[in-house]
């Protein structure tokens, strides 16, 4: 009686599952009711005829969702808003000095340093200029670091880099 009860048991749950991945994956079983037909015209589906086609977006709807997910915080999003735009406006300065802030607030400071350069060749700007200064900074400041590391410890180097970094820090606190 048991047994009975678990084989019926065990087909009512395979049913099931096999209905389960018919909803899922849309394969019909023999038993089961046709597809409903697309409401569209067959011709709409002929391989012939051409899709109608879609205009490429604007730039200003490019520089409108790379702001977007650059304040979002959605930083690759953003990256790759801001390369198309330097595809799509190639004299202009302002998506390279974008992909520098957005660069610099990754610690990308390598790229960023590129960035605001290809900016400054496209045009002269003071804001970019300031930018870039900050960044070299930076990349200054982590290179005398890296080597204060690596100096042996009565290399004079050493002590010349930690007096360095030192007037570095203390003027950037004032």
């Amino acid at each position: 009686m048991k047994r009975a009860a678990l084989i019926v048991g065990c087909g009512a749950v395979l049913s099931a599952c096999a209905a389960l991945d018919e909803n899922r994956t849309g394969v019909t079983g023999p038993a089961s009711r046709p597809p409903v037909e697309d409401a569209a015209p067959a011709a709409a589906h002929s391989p012939s005829m051409p899709a109608t086609p879609v205009a490429p977006p604007s730039p200003a709807f490019i520089e409108e969702r790379a702001r977007q997910a650059y304040e979002t915080g959605r930083w690759d999003v953003a990256e790759g808003y801001y390369l198309q735009l330097t595809r799509l406006k190639p004299k202009e300065a302002g998506p390279w000095f974008q992909l520098g802030n957005l660069y610099a607030e990754q610690g990308r400071l390598d790229s960023a340093e590129r960035a605001y350069r290809e900016a400054l060749r496209r045009h002269d700007d003071a804001r970019t200029l300031h930018n870039l200064g900050l960044v070299q900074v930076r990349l200054g400041v982590s290179a005398l670091r890296e080597s204060q590391k690596r100096l042996p410890a009565n290399d004079p180097a050493r002590q010349e880099t930690r007096e360095f970094l030192q007037a570095l820090l203390d003027a950037a606190a004032q």
